[in-house]
């Protein structure tokens, strides 16, 4: 938010380093602080700092972690609504193509990208940060280890989708984009790199909602397999 300022968990080092750093830090920040996005498996740790502290979940943060399978199959009762938004996307749009991002395509996915953003600047100004990390995604693509998909329609790119591999069993899917004005076509970038980009994987990690009630009600009806919980720990 604008006007905060917080600190991501401290790694590395050993407990005895610990109370050290968060004395320099509540010397430099100047009084009481946070540190933001503490995974459960550094509850523990963190909680023997023994400073006057306190925990929060931060909902907004957490994690949605999904099977592969069923994001590529959509089998089941549960997705009919998802299957159906799929359904008539191809029904509308049958000469669809589907393509992995690649070097030849990196300029056309990183102008939809864009234009995206573009279009959604003037209600929220910080989108503009989104773009630079677009570019520099598009940019470093294979430098970063990433990989994904893109949907082309009439020859135009019109959905992008794109990640990297955590291990051997789950990804992080970062980034995903599509034209609101298609219908079907979020359903449709889903399920075929889920298909297709991740079919190795066993997990699609497909991260948080920041809190957006539309983008919260969106990941529950995917049903997640299970949450990769985060805590805030404030330093009074």
């Amino acid at each position: 938010m604008d006007g905060e300022t917080f600190y991501l968990q401290p790694f590395g080092g050993n407990d005895e380093d610990l109370p050290l750093l968060v004395e320099e830090i509540k010397e430099h920040h100047g009084g009481p602080f946070e540190f933001r996005g503490i995974y459960e498996c550094s509850l523990e740790r963190l909680g023997r700092l023994k400073f006057d502290e306190e925990y929060r979940e931060a909902r907004d943060s957490w994690d949605y972690v999904y099977l592969q399978e069923d994001l590529a199959n959509l089998k089941g009762r549960r997705y009919h609504g998802q299957k159906n938004h799929y359904n008539a996307f191809k029904k509308e749009n049958p000469g669809y193509v589907f393509e992995m991002i690649n070097p030849e395509n990196y300029a056309e996915c990183l102008n939809f990208g864009e234009e995206w953003c573009k279009a959604r600047m003037e209600s929220d100004p910080s989108i503009m940060w989104e773009a630079r990390a677009l570019q520099e995604a598009f940019v470093n693509f294979e430098a970063l280890g990433l990989r994904g998909g893109a949907i082309r329609i009439d020859g135009k790119i019109q959905a992008f989708s794109f990640g990297k591999t955590i291990n051997d069993e789950i990804c992080d899917v970062n980034v995903e984009k599509a034209n609101t004005e298609i219908r079907g076509l979020y359903a449709a970038i889903q399920t075929e790199c889920a298909k297709n980009v991740w079919s190795d994987m066993k997990y699609l990690n497909r991260e948080e909602d920041m809190g957006s009630e539309g983008l919260r009600k969106a990941k529950e009806a995917l049903h997640p397999v299970f949450m990769v919980k985060k805590y805030n720990l404030l330093i009074k």
